[in-house]
């Protein structure tokens, strides 16, 4: 398990924020001395992207009831290069790489968790914000999923999500050279009294309501990524926080 992981910052104002290209923090530098990981600050979303990879390692946001009420923005389809990438000439990934490749661009911080401000719901189209999903998974089993959160979000009032892919040494890839995840995963924390949380592993051969069957602790996410989330998000090691909480425990609300 990796020794150091960047903890990444959520923004709290229930206001509309704008995304600012940050100072990027280095961790471990390669060969070139291009960081391997950097934290890209799109506002309320943060990600944790391996410039080796040219994947996230994952995505965190506050997902919160009044945000989710919120209809300013609209879905634009428009999947862009990572501005912030390009501006620090790090490595990125073109959309155009998933073109004919049998693939979708599969968001981590999904749009519809941000239709309360259209730039911030534009920049959920960086695809450093992406990972190569099946159109099974994308559309069926994990927007299943996608779904459930925002109604857990709208009963509880606000979640922390954190989403990304697993990402082993050894991947296939597609014709453009990016590797295809086998594996992702979501850990969904209730940020109110009283405090649980819950995580789920899914596969690229996922389809239908797998919500019951892909439940897994947290621990076996760390296992297959590498990552101490334990160590760096406090509430998943807190003896205050009910973990894992089984699904009939959280609240289910519309937010309209």
């Amino acid at each position: 398990m990796k020794t150091k992981i960047l903890i990444l910052l959520v923004l709290l104002s229930g206001c509309a924020h704008k995304s600012v290209a940050p100072e990027i923090p280095r961790s471990e530098t390669s060969m070139d001395g291009v960081p391997v990981e950097v934290v890209i600050d799109h506002g309320p979303i943060k990600i944790l992207y391996n410039t080796q990879r040219r994947l996230p390692e994952y995505v965190v946001y506050e997902l919160t009831a009044d945000h989710l009420k919120g209809t300013e923005g609209k879905r634009a389809n428009k999947f862009i290069v990572d501005p912030i990438l390009m501006a620090q000439n790090y490595p990125f990934v073109a959309p155009s790489e998933y073109s004919h490749s049998g693939y979708d661009r599969g968001h981590m911080a999904p749009s519809g968790d941000f239709l309360w401000d259209q730039t911030v719901n534009d920049s959920t189209f960086v695809m450093s914000n992406m990972a190569p999903q099946s159109p099974n998974l994308n559309r069926d089993s994990w927007r299943k999923l996608e779904d459930k959160v925002r109604r857990w979000a709208c009963g509880e009032g606000k979640l922390l999500v954190i989403t990304g892919p697993v990402l082993p040494k050894s991947l296939p890839r597609m014709k453009s050279g990016l590797e295809i995840p086998q594996q992702f995963f979501k850990i969904v924390i209730d940020e109110t009294p009283p405090k649980k949380a819950i995580s789920f592993l899914y596969s690229q051969d996922d389809h239908g309501d797998m919500l019951a069957r892909n439940t897994v602790p947290v621990k076996n996410i760390e296992s297959v990524t590498g990552l101490a989330f334990n160590e760096n998000f406090p509430d998943l090691k807190s003896d205050n926080v009910r973990l894992p909480a089984a699904e009939n425990t959280w609240k289910e609300a519309d937010c309209e």
